[in-house]
């Protein structure tokens, strides 16, 4: 019996993790600013262009609500562009809902695969999912013309992700060769420079 509660106390316990929504929000502040004019313009991702990823980042959210749904994960990319749809803002808006609504206690404590074997819990996994969202924030960012510091906590978090899987994402094909930076760089520009930017402002 009493271990049972404290079962349940544990389970209840278990919260979609508060850097995973203010990365959530930092995209979203990104997307929100983009001109209208701008959807089309070239991002950092060799042949994307803004609209590329914003579908790109969209996608991810799809395969976190079927991850927290116990789905299986789709076996190709979609269409982008396609999924994005003509009002990519309010896309992402009914995206992101949706998937929110799916990350109850049971879903974050359910046990995932990841890509590279690891086997860790979902609100273990969307710990570490700032990374994905800060650096396509950043991409779109430069795509649309936008200058964009994200907040310290988040980037040191990032950075901490970025240091564990850079290797992985660069042999998978994900990311281009590290950047070199300056020695004393700040943190977002190290991160960048991880993973196969340049640095803010170019």
């Amino acid at each position: 019996m009493v271990g049972r509660l404290i079962g349940s106390l544990m389970v209840v316990c278990v919260m979609v993790p508060d850097r995973f929504v203010r990365a959530l929000d930092a995209f979203e502040g990104v997307l929100t600013a983009t001109p209208s004019d701008r959807w089309l313009s070239p991002s950092p991702c060799a042949g994307w262009c803004a609209v590329d990823v914003v579908g790109h980042v969209t996608a991810g959210l799809l395969v976190v609500e079927a991850r927290a749904a116990g789905r299986p994960l789709p076996e190709a990319d979609p269409d982008w562009r396609e999924l994005a749809g003509e009002d990519p803002v309010a896309t992402w808006r009914r995206v992101r809902a949706e998937m929110m609504a799916t990350l109850g206690p049971d879903a974050l404590a359910r046990r995932i695969q990841l890509a590279t074997g690891r086997e860790i819990t979902l609100s273990e996994w969307l710990e570490g999912y700032p990374l994905e969202l800060v650096v396509h924030a950043w991409d779109l960012a430069q795509a649309t013309g936008q200058s964009v510091v994200f907040d310290a906590d988040l980037v040191r978090s990032a950075l901490e992700t970025a240091e564990g899987i850079a290797g992985w994402v660069r042999e998978a094909g994900k990311s281009g060769p590290a950047v070199v930076v300056a020695k004393g760089a700040d943190d977002q520009t190290r991160l960048l420079a991880m993973m196969g930017r340049g640095s803010l402002g170019n």
